[in-house]
């Protein structure tokens, strides 16, 4: 039954997007609740995470209501092509579809705004650390380093968890595969590629291309070329920073409008997540997500023992990381996720800027634990039950599944995009990768049945990998403000002290080599002003200055050793 007349229906269906009773009545409810949610939040005042939390509730509560008035399908009935060809969905139905589209535009509005200041956030961030007067890049680097290493052993520990629980449970027993078309060869590219992709190709192209790494080197390079060129035109690159530090200012400032509407997201992103999925489907195939889920969450378990290992109060982090955590859930998407998590580390969890700006930003694209590690592991497993068994790969092991898969896999996880719809990615460039590149489409037919689901997961976990990597690199370089944070006793703090101690030695040795830069500066300045006279008393001047210079150096350097062996005869 439609609203009106046959002519009229065109108008309904493809401009307001409304043509059934159905879907009128299930959008005017949706929006009713969010009525009432928003008068309800006004009224109490209510702290943010429990908005969060009802918004969670309701979106549930109304996805599984529409899932239940159509029947739990066992097939998508929102899309109408399906993926990943865009075959038309026979099983489509159109209220229902209808119903999505309009419960999705909140969530459409919330990603695009944020998604919009994500590269203005990580360009500005690195920009204006790197810019500082103060900035230290060996510390810097140093941290980037620590991020990206713990972040690639996130992604080692996910795939063992995931691929062990997956041969524990024998996912894909029940399935027989055949080659059935391949995968698309541009979604995986070789190392050196990859590494060449990271470097920006246009100066203002980069910000449209939505590339995290690229940004992040641009940002380092205008930064680090204003802090350069302060030695000679110091006002001009303080207006240059005050510039950074003004849009810095202004963006944040957009970040919090929409953060504010952030609970009625959560709701549209939940309500569409259930509604997109074919529910039914989950007897049949509901054994992969379980153990999906169940290594998503020793992963999660994973981040938890580590940041206690390191020195990090696991608790009161979870507490303050709560709401990148569940944006992250929601919105499928680490990339729109990464402003919400920045302003939680820095604001909640009182983690420094330096450590924040540098590492956080990295883990929306490298070394993600969830889209990377859980989700090969599954892959693989599944793999080996449903194709190389019955198939009859004799020169196939378990062991040699194994190794070969977490190489591919820790190579891959250098460059996935933290957006949502990563498993066809994944799932192309392992199997590729492997050599099984022809089984495709069977296995996504299978994997990504309940994509959207297992995709919920997989984010949060990204995201916590993210954070305690950030949480982990800060702890140990001394970049976290609040003490109640910070472990007094914990397993590795003995390694931690010695970082402390080579950190130290490191220090005072860059400081010794930037005393006798002076000393060359500044003898060097005064050798330029004398070789201006070009004269027989000049030459004789450049080499008293010049032997002075080296007779001074020495002195220091006899001077530092003295300092140094009564240090150690005190310690």
């Amino acid at each position: 039954m439609t609203l009106l007349e046959e002519n009229n229906i065109d108008l309904l269906r493809d401009f307001v997007g409304i043509s059934h009773w159905q879907s009128l009545v299930a959008v005017i409810i949706f929006f009713a609740i969010i009525t009432a949610l928003s008068i309800f939040i006004k009224k109490t005042r209510i702290k943010f995470p429990y908005r969060i939390f009802i918004g969670m509730g309701l979106g549930l509560i109304f996805g599984l209501s529409i899932q239940g008035i159509t029947g739990f399908q066992e097939f998508n009935i929102t899309n109408p092509l399906l993926p990943p060809d865009d075959t038309p969905n026979e099983h489509y139905l159109e209220w229902a579809g209808q119903t999505a589209r309009w419960v999705e535009l909140i969530k459409n509005i919330f990603i695009t705004g944020i998604t919009m200041l994500t590269i203005p956030i990580v360009f500005l961030a690195i920009a204006r650390i790197s810019a500082k007067k103060i900035a230290q890049t060996n510390q810097l680097l140093k941290i980037s380093i620590t991020g990206v290493v713990i972040l690639l052993i996130n992604v080692a520990i996910a795939f063992c968890i995931a691929f062990g629980l997956g041969m524990a449970f024998k996912i894909g027993a029940n399935f027989h595969l055949s080659e059935s078309g391949s995968y698309d060869k541009e979604s995986t590219k070789g190392l050196p590629a990859l590494i060449a992709g990271y470097i920006p190709s246009s100066f203002i192209g980069v910000f449209a291309q939505f590339l995290i790494v690229p940004v992040i080197i641009l940002g380092f390079l205008v930064g680090y070329a204003i802090k350069k060129l302060t030695k000679r035109n110091e006002q001009q690159m303080d207006k240059a920073r005050n510039t950074l530090d003004t849009m810095w200012k202004i963006i944040t400032s957009i970040l919090t409008m929409f953060v504010k509407i952030m609970p009625f997201a959560v709701m549209s992103m939940l309500a569409s997540a259930i509604m997109n999925q074919p529910i039914a489907r989950l007897g049949d195939i509901g054994i992969i997500i379980g153990v999906a889920y169940l290594a998503l969450l020793l992963t999660f378990a994973w981040h938890l023992l580590s940041l206690f290992l390191f020195g990090v109060n696991p608790w009161r982090w979870l507490k303050k990381s709560q709401r990148p955590l569940i944006t992250g859930f929601t919105s499928q998407s680490s990339s729109a996720t990464l402003p919400i998590a920045l302003d939680a580390l820095k604001n909640d969890l009182k983690i420094k800027e330096e450590s924040v700006d540098t590492v956080m930003p990295l883990s929306t694209t490298i070394g993600l634990s969830g889209c990377a590690g859980v989700q090969s592991g599954i892959i693989l497993s599944f793999l080996w039950f449903a194709v190389i068994q019955p198939g009859g790969f004799a020169d196939w092991t378990i062991a040699l599944l194994f190794i070969n898969g977490l190489i591919v896999t820790l190579i891959a996880s250098l460059g996935i995009a933290g957006v949502p719809g990563t498993a066809s990615v994944v799932t192309a460039g392992v199997l590729g990768g492997l050599g099984f590149g022809s089984y495709y489409l069977s296995v996504y037919s299978i994997i990504g049945a309940l994509d959207g689901l297992f995709d919920m997961g997989r984010t949060a976990v990204n995201i916590s990998g993210g954070l305690q990597a950030t949480a982990i690199a800060s702890r140990n370089n001394g970049m976290i403000d609040d003490e109640k944070l910070k472990l007094k006793t914990y397993p590795f703090k003995p390694f931690h002290i010695l970082n402390q101690k080579i950190g130290k030695k490191i220090a005072i040795r860059k400081a010794k080599e930037m005393q006798i830069d002076n000393i060359r500066k500044e003898y060097q300045t005064k050798i330029e002003e004398v070789k201006k006279a070009k004269n027989e008393a000049a030459r004789i001047k450049i080499k008293a200055l010049r032997t002075e210079m080296k007779s001074k150096i020495k002195d220091f350097k006899t001077s530092n050793k003295k300092n140094k062996g009564n240090d150690d005869q005190d310690n």
